[in-house]
Formats: structure tokens, C-alpha cells, sequence
């Protein structure tokens, strides 16, 4: 695929990937979604968290709605101690704010995201502070790839994060598609891992 015909095929694959999840996850499918998402969460995620035998500092999102959530079991995170942080709208890049799990999250200023805290700032190389990052997504494919809304915003932060660390994007079931259905640019940052509905996969990543 070349790269001129790249920037086109993934704007509309965005538009028809975001017009099925808006027709699909609404009201009560949205809300079994979510409550699906946290019981893998809490299978394959929390006996790990366990493990370490320390507190953690995990980067979140608080969804847009029909965007696929996490957002309880962050909740429970925080008021477990750990240190739950969570994107803010600075222009051109993300910033990180600490999030207690009982503010009541304001709207955001930028396009396309969801709600902000207002805790301590860990500035916009937050993510280098991170043990645990979970991101939102359109849509990955099993070789890895991840087509985000088109800013590259996950894609800047994610040169912050220090190697290593567990990186875990959030998409429901249909969003997960065959190996190299999505093109794949030089900035594309590539996900080992997605969580759906159905569970924990890990991704055949190449370079």
C-alpha cells in the first residue's frame, strides 16, 4: 500500500468502524460491554498488579461514549492506592493528571476526548512514570497495528513509556481484525496486547 493511498484508507476505515460502534454500543449493550471488559480486567490483569506487591502507577482514558471502558475498574484502582492517570487536551500533545477515583471528571477542550481530571500533573512525558498503560483505539489488527482517530496523540505519548512496560489497548470484539487489515505508517506505535469483551490477546507485533 502506498503512502499516499495510507492516509485515505484509514480515514475511511475509521468512518465506517466508528458508525458500526455508535449503532452497536448504546444503553445496555454499552453497559454489559463495560462490565465484561472489567471482569477480564480483573482475571488477567489484577493477579499481575498482585504480584508486584507494590503500588502502581497506571495511565488510563476516560472513554467518549460507545468507546470501550475501563473506566469502574480505574475507579477501583485509585481507591486501592495505586496511582490512576489520565490524558488532558495540551494542543499538540497529551498531558497526565492524577485521578483519585472520587472527583467527578470535567469535559475535556479537545476534539475527540473524554472527560479530564484535575490532580497532579505528571506534564505530557507522564507516561514515563507509567507501569501499566492502557489506551483507546478505533480498531488493531493481530499483527498490531492500532488506528487511532487520526492526531497521533497515543502515538507521541507512547515514545515516553519506559521499555517494558506493560502496554494494553482497550477495544471491543468486533474492533479486533485479521492480521494486516489496517495499513501501517512509520509513526504507527505497535500494541503487543488488546483487551475485549472476550478477553485478554496478546498480538503477533513485527517491526
Amino acid at each position: 500500500m502506498n503512502k499516499t493511498s495510507t492516509p485515505a484508507t484509514k480515514r475511511a476505515l475509521r468512518r465506517e468502524i466508528l458508525r458500526a460502534r455508535r449503532e452497536t454500543y448504546v444503553a445496555e449493550a454499552a453497559r454489559e460491554s463495560a462490565a465484561r471488559i472489567r471482569s477480564h480486567l480483573e482475571q488477567s490483569i489484577d493477579p499481575w498488579i498482585e504480584a508486584a506487591g507494590r503500588p502502581f502507577v497506571i495511565a488510563g482514558y476516560s472513554p467518549v461514549p460507545a468507546e470501550a471502558s475501563a473506566l469502574t475498574w480505574l475507579r477501583r484502582q485509585a481507591r486501592s492506592g495505586h496511582t490512576v492517570i489520565l490524558p488532558t487536551f495540551e494542543g499538540e500533545l497529551l498531558g497526565w493528571r492524577a485521578w483519585d477515583g472520587e472527583e467527578v471528571l470535567a469535559p475535556s477542550g479537545g476534539a475527540k476526548f473524554g472527560s479530564e481530571p484535575s490532580g497532579e500533573s505528571f506534564g505530557t512525558e507522564g507516561l514515563a512514570r507509567a507501569d501499566l498503560i492502557i489506551t483507546p483505539a478505533v480498531a488493531v489488527d493481530r499483527s498490531g497495528t492500532r488506528l487511532g482517530h487520526g492526531k497521533g496523540y497515543y502515538d507521541r505519548a507512547l515514545a515516553h513509556a519506559r521499555p517494558g512496560t506493560r502496554v494494553l489497548t482497550l477495544i471491543h470484539e468486533t474492533e479486533l481484525l485479521d492480521f494486516d487489515a489496517l495499513p501501517r505508517e512509520p509513526h504507527d506505535v505497535p500494541i503487543p496486547e488488546v483487551l475485549t469483551e472476550s478477553g485478554l490477546v496478546s498480538l503477533n507485533t513485527r517491526s
